[in-house]
């Protein structure tokens, strides 16, 4: 019995060492470096440019002081950094490369961002517009201690906010900006459950697991089945109808699609399961809505 006690007390031992080291492990591995970016000045209205004919990505465009041209970055909140896109800077010389970092400093609508450590990331070229020149992407750090709306009724993005905008005073909950991911909390089938809001994904409704797929969609709904790119990886996509709607305080917002993703890094997949999230939610299920985003009080808003 002593032996066997002995060897039930090693096993627990064991599995309260990984449970731990896996905490620490996600928490240092998701954890990002500290917000290089300098921000000035609201924004004002900044114009929403799609890409693609199902609004497959949301681009903002920026300009250099003294260059005539527009370039455009992606809005992407699933990205914990603004970065710049390595084969695409190389002839703007407003932009100074060392290495894997940049500093430059550049305006978007009204407001001013700067920095002399952006990232800069290989990204390959994929299903870009040559009309279009796309050099980055704007992360979650611009959200970060900032308001900020998206509002993909009227097509505008407005950035670093002073005041609550008055439409949204009222229609307020908490969520969490946990290593600058944007997680809300909303009701299920009765359920409450967390969500990833990630710009980024602009293409899908609400991005889950097979299981979650399996129970959530239609029975009677055809799989559509699609390649897709997300930064270098290659994803295949299976995507069915469903009717459910997500309860945000006394916002219903209805899914219509739901998809599931072979591809995703077992890292991306395990980050999600990790934090209790039952998925991704993408542009395409907020088209008729306008958000507020408060990343110092930690409040966020949804309105039609």
């Amino acid at each position: 019995m002593k032996v066997f006690k002995k060897i039930a007390f090693g096993i627990l031992t064991v599995l309260i060492l990984m449970l731990a080291g896996g905490y620490i492990y996600f928490d240092q591995k998701f954890t990002p470096e500290k917000n290089y970016l300098t921000v000035k000045n609201e924004s004002g209205n900044i114009p929403i440019t799609w890409l693609g004919n199902e609004k497959n990505v949301l681009l903002l465009p920026i300009h250099f002081s003294e260059n005539p041209e527009t370039y455009y970055l992606q809005f992407d909140t699933g990205s914990p950094y603004t970065i710049f896109y390595s084969n695409s800077i190389k002839n703007i010389k407003e932009i100074k490369t060392n290495n894997d970092r940049a500093k430059t400093s550049f305006l978007v609508g009204k407001t001013e961002i700067s920095s002399s450590n952006f990232k800069i990331f290989n990204i390959e070229k994929g299903n870009q517009s040559d009309s279009l020149k796309i050099i980055g992407t704007i992360g979650a750090d611009i959200l970060e201690d900032r308001k900020t709306v998206i509002n993909f009724k009227e097509n505008y993005v407005s950035l670093n906010l002073k005041n609550v905008p008055k439409n949204f005073k009222n229609n307020l909950i908490d969520f969490k900006f946990k290593k600058r991911k944007i997680i809300i909390p909303g009701v299920l089938k009765g359920e409450d459950r967390k969500f990833l809001y990630d710009s980024g994904t602009s293409a899908y409704e609400f991005l889950t697991y097979k299981e979650e797929w399996q129970n959530l969609k239609s029975k009677s709904s055809k799989e559509k089945i699609e390649k897709s790119r997300s930064w270098n990886n290659i994803l295949t996509t299976y995507t069915a109808s469903c009717h459910q709607n997500i309860r945000f305080k006394n916002q219903e917002v209805p899914v219509e699609e739901i998809t599931y993703v072979e591809g995703f890094s077992n890292a991306q997949f395990s980050l999600m399961k990790f934090s209790g999230m039952t998925g991704m939610l993408g542009n395409k299920i907020f088209l008729k809505n306008s958000i507020f985003i408060d990343c110092k009080d930690f409040k966020i808003g949804i309105s039609q």
